[in-house]
């Protein structure tokens, strides 16, 4: 796995409760009978112990604006992180309530509020070592995971967790916990996070090349073990008969034929997210945005990090977007799967 030091982002998920309840939300949603909800000393706890972290440090759920003390997380993270590093995951419920704040607060806004029909989500309960028959096969897929080289870090109400989706998995079926919020806790070394990634890896389909589903089909996917475990504590997707059973193995060269052109972080549809910075705060807005974030840029310079502390081209964590709502990346090449 990729250090936790070295990821763009680190994201604290400040609420799991949400409007929508997409097909194979990478957040779980839908599955939980009880939404959480950080509390403030909680989430100020987090913030601090990324006093530090080179990269960005993100707010998102869930919804976030649902969380009912919204405002005062946007105070909490201008208190406490540059403006160029604060991030904000949102569908854009409540955003004319809040608009404000998060103008003030979040320099880079990632919004979609899931309305076009073409967006699809990877399944991330078809579970790679229940899917893919060869030991050898799964472990070369893990240390190839699209979510470790692309994606982020999570904090939630259970602690710090090496992986977004090991975050999500631990608080739905009720795992340990990850390491206590505590200053610094993101310096640890890939070996400090080997018992989450024992517990979850292998249970996680982000790894297994499989054709992704339209966000608003009505059922998702979900591997034996993963299937018996939602069964047992009675989700609500699962009452709903919104969960399909995946009782095969894949062989090696139906997974082949599936990795041609597989790009599932690329999973915003055809129209990507909905609003850019115009429709948001408005033109003037946008270009007083850009003139500041070039000033910011042009004060912090030189920006590029000694050749020592680099990572690999192949595994190099994502540039910052250049808009404030870009769309997730879809212009790098594909991260080819584990040879099979």
């Amino acid at each position: 796995m990729i250090p936790v030091r070295h990821k763009w982002l680190i994201q604290i998920e400040v609420t799991n409760a949400c409007t929508n309840a997409c097909t194979n939300c990478f957040r779980l949603v839908g599955h939980h009978t009880e939404p959480y909800f950080m509390d403030l000393a909680q989430i100020e706890a987090a913030i601090d112990s990324l006093a530090g972290f080179p990269g960005g440090i993100g707010i998102t759920g869930g919804e976030p604006t649902l969380h009912p003390d919204f405002a005062e997380i946007c105070h909490l993270m201008r208190r406490a992180v540059p403006r160029e590093k604060r991030c904000l995951w949102t569908s854009g419920f409540k955003w004319h309530e809040y608009k404000s704040a998060i103008r003030r607060t979040f320099d880079r806004i990632f919004y979609n509020d899931h309305r076009d029909a073409t967006q699809k989500h990877h399944p991330m309960l078809l579970g790679v070592a229940d899917v893919v028959a060869d030991p050898a096969d799964v472990e070369a897929l893990i240390d190839h995971c699209w979510v470790d080289r692309r994606w982020s870090a999570s904090i939630n109400p259970k602690g710090c967790y090496f992986c977004e989706i090991a975050a999500a998995m631990d608080m739905l079926f009720d795992g340990p916990g990850g390491h206590p919020i505590e200053p610094g806790w993101w310096r640890r070394d890939p070996a400090q996070f080997d018992e989450q990634i024992a517990r979850y890896c292998h249970r996680c389909g982000a790894p297994v090349p499989f054709p992704a589903v339209q966000v608003s089909h009505q059922t998702e996917q979900a591997s034996v073990t993963n299937y018996n475990d939602l069964r047992n504590l009675n989700t609500p997707k699962f009452r709903q008969d919104r969960v399909v059973l995946v009782d095969k193995t894949f062989s090696r060269s139906q997974l082949q034929q599936w990795a041609q052109d597989w790009r599932p972080w690329d999973h915003l549809g055809v129209e990507g997210r909905t609003k850019d910075h115009s429709e948001l705060y408005g033109p003037i807005t946008r270009l007083k945005s850009k003139l500041a974030r070039l000033s910011r840029r042009l004060a912090a310079r030189p920006s590029v990090p000694p050749a020592e502390t680099r990572l690999p081209q192949a595994s190099q964590a994502r540039p910052w977007p250049d808009s404030a709502t870009a769309a997730e990346s879809t212009e790098h090449e594909p991260i080819p799967a584990a040879p099979l």
